[in-house]
């Protein structure tokens, strides 16, 4: 590919060769030939292609947003003459990351690391990159493609806040499915053994039955159970109001799940998530990190289907600019949960909290202060 550069160079040449034509100037005419005859020299140039061999390392491939991401870049000569000095091209989702590699010889290496933007929450994939190299006068440009892509999690950043406030399971035969914390002392099933379970609670009968060892699977029956629904409805968030809102389901997940309190994240697009359905911490950060916007995805079909299924001690609703009629589909859930809180991010003015009728009401611009606002409530 011809640089604007080396277009330039080209065109130059064409008209100081027309020129010496027609003015029967002999200077212009070997000016014209060198300029001619450089842009020549150029595509042979490109045409010896070096054996180039680059590797790329993601070091972490997880990361919060505003947090460094360093991806290591190695470049091998693998050709019998020094390559020129290049640019390697990286794609980072919809951006390219320049990263210069120095002239190298024969069967040298380059490393060199660079950074990865991590300005906003995403799963980003790092890739495919080209390896861009140029003639020394850079009139012609050509590229060698590495297809090899990486995955990079940016995810949400998360504040210290309290857990949800404890509270007793009322059923004190406990849950009738197995997403309750195991280690407690009420018997659940009977299930195969896996390495690492304790060999008291092995069962001899049924694993003489069956011929597999089995084992007791207990569980916690006295944990608090908590839901948090999170509104992804485009009408009701700004872009940053958005974010904010992941920013406080993320933390009220990373405390609940740190604390070892079965919880469990439900969005009005369908997404079900969270400790209860066997997640770990980074798993549910990876799927938070993939969260956007969804029309039309309201809290009413969602309220619908929880007020069908069984209750539990806490419940958060984390939503947007939501209005009093859009909140009001909260209203029948207010029997099946002892404590509620419905959280309005990305709002106008001063944080503040509202007590409703069976409901907290916190209305915040920022994560971080609904983090202050909750954990004063809270701990109060």
């Amino acid at each position: 590919m011809v640089t604007s550069h080396g277009r330039t160079f080209l065109l130059l040449a064409v008209v100081l060769l027309l020129l010496g034509l027609v003015t029967g100037y002999t200077e212009l005419l070997i000016i014209g030939a060198a300029c001619a005859l450089v842009g020549l020299v150029a595509f042979v140039w490109l045409l010896f292609r070096p054996q180039l061999m680059a590797e790329r390392d993601i070091r972490p491939n997880r990361v919060v947003e505003g947090t460094l991401a360093q991806a290591v870049l190695t470049v091998s000569n693998r050709s019998r003459r020094r390559s020129p000095p290049m640019v390697v091209l990286e794609h980072f989702g919809e951006a390219v990351v320049p990263v210069t590699v120095p002239s190298l010889g024969r069967g040298a290496s380059h490393t060199r690391p660079y950074s990865l933007p991590t300005e906003r929450r995403g799963v980003f994939q790092v890739g495919p990159m080209t390896v861009s190299r140029s003639d020394p006068f850079q009139v012609v440009q050509a590229g060698q493609a590495q297809r090899s892509t990486e995955t990079l999690w940016v995810h949400p950043a998360t504040h210290d806040v309290a857990p949800f406030p404890n509270g007793r399971n009322r059923d004190l035969e406990g849950p009738t499915s197995g997403e309750a914390p195991q280690g407690g002392i009420a018997f659940h099933t009977l299930r195969p053994y896996v390495v690492g379970d304790d060999l008291r609670l092995i069962h001899w009968k049924s694993s003489a039955r069956t011929g597999d060892l089995m084992v007791r699977h207990n569980v916690d029956t006295f944990q608090p159970r908590s839901l948090i629904l999170l509104d992804v409805n485009a009408a009701v968030h700004t872009e940053d109001g958005f974010e904010q809102a992941v920013r406080v389901v993320a933390s009220l997940l990373t405390a609940s799940i740190r604390n070892n309190f079965p919880v469990r994240l439900r969005t009005t697009a369908g997404l079900v998530l969270g400790s209860e359905t066997g997640s770990r911490l980074d798993r549910v950060l990876d799927q938070l990190a993939a969260l956007e916007l969804v029309p039309e995805a309201t809290l009413a079909s969602l309220s619908r289907r929880v007020g069908s299924e069984r209750g539990g001690f806490s419940l958060a609703v984390v939503t947007g600019q939501a209005s009093a009629k859009d909140l009001a589909v909260i209203g029948p859930l207010r029997s099946r949960f002892q404590n509620i809180t419905i959280a309005r991010l990305g709002v106008d003015g001063r944080s503040s909290v509202y007590e409703l009728p069976g409901a907290v009401l916190i209305n915040a611009s920022t994560s971080t202060e609904f983090a202050q606002a909750w954990n004063r409530r809270i701990r109060r």
